[in-house]
């Protein structure tokens, strides 16, 4: 009787293992389990299993203690089990994996048969036969008919829920290591019990040293570290659902960025006994994101923003007033043509660099071309702004075959509160003015 409670209990992990998989999954893009995963737990009545298992109960007694053994499969925990009966044993092709036998044979019978991987033997005797292993279970024939009665039906519980333990352990198994993401169970101390081989090569440690081991040891950090880990399970446990984080994690091929799904774990009677977790890599993703972003909001040679990121970033930082400075390089089409565009884009480079030195605290666009918008606090003096304008002529001085090559820059300065494109076309006019008046004391 106490390992029929033990398996039955097993069992009913296992499909609590399986139901919060199911859950995880549902979060991930893997959805070719779901519909295999789907509906196959159901604590409400009984034991679900995730088929409908078939008992073919062969009874080969001499002396039946009872006449209506049959009483014994009746009302049992098991909602998903089809019984049948007969006095003989079935054939070999009759069973597999969703149909299974149980034989219940008088001690002498038992020594001309033998159980196999689907069938399983209940010896009706006094004593348990020598050297038989696969006998599942011994029922004494001199018990009154309602105590064996009461014993076969305990033992027919044994052994269905020991075949389904079993099986769906295989089940769950083969399913969350066929995944390369990383899947976990832990208890509510933090401690781990169940992981897939995609979390044991993450982690370079075997199943048999995860197992009953907290965030710290397996992953090899300090507890101050590991502490993250544990919030999110705090999290988890409070709101009381699935939830997901993103989460960085030191991995074998280097530092990986995990998306984690984790859902609390309940018995049958709805207990929290701790949490399912399943962490998606989406380090190569996040990267194609970033690069996607920079393309997007950043001007590829300078690396300063483009026009849109301009816009968008100055409108949220300076809603109101504000500084502009439209910056435009004297000449430059002229030293294009003459030195070639390797030199201009070196040209360009310089001052963008510059730009980003002098308004290091500031917004620094290309808007195209050899000009270039900075958005400052609308407190900052001109004085200033020539002083770092300045500096950047300065350090922009290269040569080109033998021949120094100065840089010179127009400045047009807006202050005000007008809409910020409204603002750069205010400052560059104002740039035009300047480049106009270096034009003529050129000339």
């Amino acid at each position: 009787m106490l390992r029929m409670k033990i398996k039955n209990k097993q069992s009913r992990m296992v499909k609590k293992w399986l139901k919060n998989a199911q859950n995880l999954f549902a979060n991930t893009v893997y959805v070719m389990y779901d519909n295999y995963l789907c509906n196959t737990v159901n604590d409400n009545q009984g034991i679900k299993n995730m088929f409908r298992l078939n008992v073919i109960v062969s009874c080969i007694l001499k002396n039946n203690p009872s006449p209506d053994f049959t009483a014994a499969f009746e009302n049992t925990v098991f909602d998903d089990v089809n019984f049948s009966f007969r006095d003989t044993l079935p054939e070999d092709d009759e069973l597999n994996f969703k149909n299974i036998c149980i034989i219940i044979a008088d001690d002498e019978k038992v020594k001309e048969i033998s159980g196999s991987e689907f069938s399983f033997i209940i010896s009706v005797g006094d004593s348990l036969p020598k050297n038989r292993l696969d006998i599942s279970a011994v029922i004494s024939p001199s018990l009154q008919p309602d105590l064996f009665i009461f014993q076969l039906k305990a033992s027919a519980c044994g052994i269905i829920s020991s075949y389904l333990y079993m099986i769906n352990r295989s089940m769950l198994d083969t399913t969350i290591n066929s995944f390369p993401n990383l899947i976990w169970y832990k208890a509510i101390d933090g401690s781990h019990f169940n992981v897939n081989d995609g979390f044991c090569y993450t982690v370079s440690k075997d199943k048999s040293d995860i197992e009953d081991k907290k965030h710290a040891y397996i992953w090899n950090v300090s507890e101050d570290e590991a502490y993250a880990c544990q919030e999110s399970e705090e999290i988890t446990l409070k709101e009381d659902k699935t939830c997901s984080f993103e989460e960085l994690v030191n991995h074998p091929d280097g530092l990986k960025t995990m998306v984690t799904y984790k859902t609390p774990l309940r018995t049958k009677a709805g207990t929290i006994i701790g949490t399912a977790g399943i962490a998606l890599d989406v380090t190569k993703q996040r990267e194609y994101e970033a690069k996607l972003h920079e393309m997007a909001f950043k001007d590829p040679l300078t690396g300063l923003s483009n026009r849109r990121k301009l816009y968008e970033d100055a409108s949220e930082k300076y809603p109101a007033g504000k500084t502009i400075c439209y910056v435009d390089i004297d000449y430059f089409k002229s030293m294009n043509d003459r030195y070639g565009h390797e030199t201009g884009d070196k040209i360009l480079g310089m001052v963008s660099d510059g730009l980003k030195r002098e308004f290091s605290e500031d917004i620094t666009a290309r808007m195209g071309g050899d000009e270039f918008v900075v958005v400052s606090d609308p407190e900052l003096p001109d004085e200033e702004i020539t002083r770092r304008i300045s500096e950047i002529e300065k350090s922009c001085s290269l040569s080109k075959d033998e021949e120094d090559i100065k840089v010179r820059l127009s400045v047009g300065i807006y202050r005000g509160d007008l809409p910020i494109k409204e603002a750069i076309r205010k400052s560059d006019e104002l740039m035009y003015v300047c480049k106009r008046r270096h034009h003529e004391n050129a000339q």
